[in-house]
């Protein structure tokens, strides 16, 4: 009797819910627009076309300094490791001294980044953060082929590089276009490999251009970089190389940072990601696929700046203009008469509205750059003129008016140039020592590329003779046997070794 009942009562139940679905109005499908329709055709055709030119680079390099769960997304260690992607617009914009690094044990490590082929013998593009000290480079293609690649050049300061695939196979290219002609608001396309997913596709907009990347604590090179593109795409640890599109498939940006809180190691997206826009890369990529290796440092004057709000400017009696509050004993500005109160009104004729303007307008100058600073100082107009000095430094040489026998000198023989090596030049090269000559050059193939002589080695003897000036490093390869053999005495990182440079 009870099972009979329990039987009718799942029949009513499955029969009235049966009549409710039937008097239930159907959902029609959402039609969407053409417009719609178009833009999503777009980006798909976006993604088929530029994803087999961007690659995953794996690197193995030695390393002083642990990075856990950084920027990279990963706990793999990287010296000179970017901590501070960004500084808030309430920034002050200082110009600090970078603290000094404490030496650790080097070890192996390993660390990912991306990179897209701007040519088809492979050629690939990516930060110089994501190469930086390696001593292995692997590629890893779309279709999961792996290759060996080399670093070819780089530019420290600006944080680019360019490596190269070890193969005689063609490799899809990606197309470079004009970030010059990208606007705010633009859709870009962000392709790379956040947290090792290969090859993840992520759209935003262009949030802001003319952005100035400030990182002034980082001990590394890579402190100040204008002109940067910011973006709302998508950008993770292990996007860093890769690149930033427009809706038509063009490079208009490389992906290098992201903002966050890196001390925690809880980095991800935020909407807040950054780009070197591909006109300025493009500037630099000639020389770079020549091999060339930059370490200049980023300029500085040595100043702390402060915009200037109603009130200061009613007090100061001045229309426009940055405040500086703090001048550092041991930079350039010190040295030319800075001082705290002056209010820097003009950069070489041109007016400085903020902090922002003229800390971007000095990191686009060079190391060695004359400038003149139009000061007011208590109400008179006062003109100081300086030499951009390496950041951290009090003095700089000064472009074009090296002495003759600080000039750089090219060996053609060996493929080798090299400049007498100051106290100046030491810095920038991050060497303990001075004296001697240092390595600013090497041509691809050449007698010293086969040796392994790399820019920033400093050489001090040659055929057992000590060689304190390019002049006379010029004059004692010009008079040696190649074919016999050349023995010269290198140092590097430190450590000294001898070399033979023979054209055999």
């Amino acid at each position: 009797m009870i099972m009979n009942n329990l039987k009718r009562m799942v029949f009513f139940s499955a029969a009235l819910c049966l009549a409710l679905a039937l008097s239930l109005p159907a959902f029609a499908k959402v039609e969407a627009s053409a417009e719609l329709k178009a833009m999503q055709s777009n980006l798909r055709e976006v993604a088929k076309q530029v994803n087999p030119s961007v690659v995953l680079i794996v690197v193995e390099k030695k390393s002083s300094e642990k990075v856990s769960g950084g920027r990279f997304g990963f706990d793999f260690e990287f010296p000179n490791d970017l901590r501070k992607f960004f500084k808030g617009d309430n920034g002050s914009n200082d110009e600090d001294t970078p603290k000094k690094k404490q030496k650790l044990p080097q070890h192996k490590s390993s660390g990912m980044g991306s990179g897209f082929v701007i040519t088809s013998d492979g050629y690939v593009i990516t930060n110089y953060h994501v190469v930086e000290d390696a001593d292995s480079v692997k590629v890893t293609m779309y279709d999961e082929t792996v290759y060996d690649a080399e670093v070819k050049g780089y530019d420290k300061r600006h944080d680019v590089a360019v490596v190269k695939i070890k193969s005689d196979k063609k490799f899809p290219a990606a197309a470079l276009g004009d970030s010059d002609k990208t606007f705010v608001g633009d859709i870009v396309i962000a392709i790379g490999n956040p947290f090792g997913y290969s090859n993840t596709v992520t759209m935003g907009i262009v949030s802001a251009k003319g952005r100035l990347f400030d990182n002034p604590e980082l001990n590394g090179a890579i402190k100040r970089i204008p002109n940067i593109i910011q973006t709302d795409a998508a950008i993770n640890p292990g996007n860093s190389g890769g690149p930033l599109l427009n809706i038509e498939g063009e490079v208009i940006g490389v992906n290098m940072a992201i903002a966050g809180d890196f001390s925690t190691g809880n980095v991800g997206n935020m909407g807040l990601g950054f780009a070197i826009p591909i006109k300025d890369v493009k500037k630099l990529l000639d020389e770079l696929v020549k091999g060339k290796k930059t370490v200049t440092e980023t300029p500085w004057v040595g100043i702390r700046l402060q915009d200037i709000d109603g009130k200061l400017a009613k007090k100061l009696g001045i229309k426009n203009g940055v405040l500086i509050p703090e001048v550092d004993e041991k930079g350039p500005g010190k040295a030319a008469g800075l001082l705290s109160g002056d209010v820097v009104i003009k950069l070489d004729g041109t007016d400085v509205s903020s902090g922002k303007q003229l800390a971007g307008a000095i990191a686009s100058l060079e190391v060695g750059d004359q400038i003149v600073l139009t000061v007011n100082r208590s109400g008179k107009e006062k003109e100081i003129k300086l030499v951009l000095a390496p950041w951290g430094e009090k003095t700089a040489e000064v472009k074009g008016s090296e002495k003759k026998e600080d000039a750089a000198k090219k060996s053609s023989s060996i493929g080798v140039t090299v400049r007498t090596l100051t106290e100046n030049m030491a810095s920038q090269y991050g060497l303990k020592s001075w004296g001697g000559v240092v390595v600013t050059g090497v041509e691809d193939n050449s007698v010293a590329d086969n040796a392994d002589i790399t820019e920033g080695d400093i050489i001090k003897e040659v055929d057992r003779t000590a060689v304190k000036t390019a002049d006379e490093f010029a004059k004692a390869v010009a008079d040696a046997d190649l074919k016999a053999g050349v023995l010269i005495l290198v140092e590097r990182e430190g450590t000294s070794r001898y070399v033979v440079l023979s054209k055999e």
